[in-house]
């Protein structure tokens, strides 16, 4: 799949693979097509669809869904991205049954508290009515709307997504201070209770007893076993530790 340069009126142009050309190169290299169903309105989008984050959730949209979820984002009528800085209020008009904001150069002659932006006004009416698949200047502007609309929703997304990170390492160093802070505690506390059994040693221990081999006195023919206090000794400090 290849592209060329073409020239028309003395002006250089990019002769673009077909849509027919990129799917079967695609089937070839046996990589899936990105699906062109809008998660909105369901509707197939013969161009493509932008990437929105609304409402927490990463989304595929068409461009006409993308322009009716953002009342507040653009005028509907110019369709200019306000980009977080809708016009002055002496600059525009608000539509008395949703939120969209409207210039009031482009809102008319209109009576302010019984504005209707278009959408609410037709009920049948769409952003993006393409139609033979031709995009006229109108629709250009919506496009381009939308697009503007779609890169700000996903720089926001990409600062809450840093900011989660950032939270979460620091969460993780904090509970790795913790865990080990906790172990060395555990050391000092195993430390100074072997310290306190040494100085402090039980007397009912076996060691206590002292006993040494002197032979098969008694003549049973069993023999009489020397006990090695320092073997018991080091027996019970390994039973401690273990149980510890």
């Amino acid at each position: 799949m290849s592209t060329s340069l073409a020239t028309r009126n003395g002006q250089f142009g990019m002769n673009l693979p077909s849509a027919s050309a990129s799917a079967a190169a695609a089937t070839k290299l046996n990589i899936p097509l990105p699906s062109k169903e809008c998660s909105n309105c369901s509707g197939t989008s013969p161009f493509f669809l932008h990437q929105v984050r609304h409402l927490g959730i990463l989304r595929h949209l068409c461009t006409a869904c993308v322009l009716r979820l953002h009342p507040s984002s653009f005028c509907p009528v110019c369709f200019v991205f306000y980009a977080g800085s809708p016009p002055h209020p002496s600059k525009r008009v608000s539509c008395s049954n949703c939120c969209t904001i409207t210039h009031s150069h482009c809102a008319g002659d209109t009576l302010l508290t019984s504005y209707l932006c278009p959408p609410c006004k037709d009920s049948s009416f769409s952003f993006f009515p393409l139609k033979d698949g031709k995009i006229d200047k109108k629709l250009s502007l919506a496009l381009l709307c939308a697009a503007k609309i779609s890169s700000s929703s996903i720089e926001k997304a990409v600062t809450v997504a840093w900011a989660e990170a950032d939270r979460k390492v620091r969460e993780a160093a904090l509970a790795r201070k913790r865990a080990r802070e906790a172990i060395e505690h555990l050391l000092v506390t195993r430390k100074e209770k072997a310290r306190k059994d040494n100085e402090n040693p039980d007397p009912t221990k076996v060691e206590d007893l002292d006993l040494v081999d002197n032979g098969d006195e008694d003549g049973d023919g069993d023999g009489d076993v020397d006990i090695d206090v320092d073997l018991v000794r080091h027996i019970e400090d390994s039973l401690l530790k273990v149980d510890d």
